[in-house]
């Protein structure tokens, strides 16, 4: 007997993997790789795009392992993945958290996948009202993540020492 998960690993192929600082150039570079894919679903790769931005804008600009470019600017580091699966792309942004960060973002990933289109269009709103310039910008992207994709967020939490952690989120865009 075949194992299912072998061949499902057999049929996904990597479009992008990426580990290091997450420079605006280089995340537009990557944007416009995957606005240009030369396949089918349009759709799905409009939906990709945007939820690339979200979510590669926020390992910018959170990660807790960062670079800093003459003493001035701060660039996140961690790591990204694109895999185009059967009938799907699955994207994974994954980077260091604090540990009390790291729990925050859990429980928004558990409401964020608990809501309905319509409780995400609330929860949206309520960010955009009540959080101007809060730290967690993840917040709405997350939800922007769900609305679009119509799947729920996939993470994880790896526990690094008793301060930090690593944090992933893959999000799900089915190709039709």
């Amino acid at each position: 007997m075949i194992d299912t998960n072998i061949v499902s690993l057999m049929k996904s192929k990597t479009l992008l993997s990426y580990r290091g600082p997450f420079y605006i150039e280089l995340i537009s570079v990557f944007g416009m790789n995957i606005r240009n894919f030369n396949d089918i679903y349009i759709n799905a790769r409009k939906k990709l795009f945007k939820i690339f931005i979200e979510l590669s804008q926020n390992v910018s600009n959170y990660s807790e392992d960062f670079h800093m470019v003459n003493n001035v600017q701060r660039i996140g580091i961690g790591e990204l993945y694109l895999t185009e699966l059967g009938e799907s792309y699955s994207f994974t942004t994954k980077n260091q958290v604090k540990v009390t960060d790291a729990n925050i973002l859990a429980e928004r990933c558990e409401l964020v996948n608990a809501s309905d289109q319509g409780k995400l269009r609330e929860l949206k709103r309520e960010q955009r009202i009540n959080s101007p310039g809060e730290k967690f910008g993840a917040r709405i992207g997350l939800i922007q993540a769900v609305m679009l994709s119509r799947n729920k967020l996939d993470y994880k939490v790896e526990e690094i020492d008793e301060d930090f952690s690593y944090f992933s989120l893959t999000v799900t865009i089915d190709k039709y």
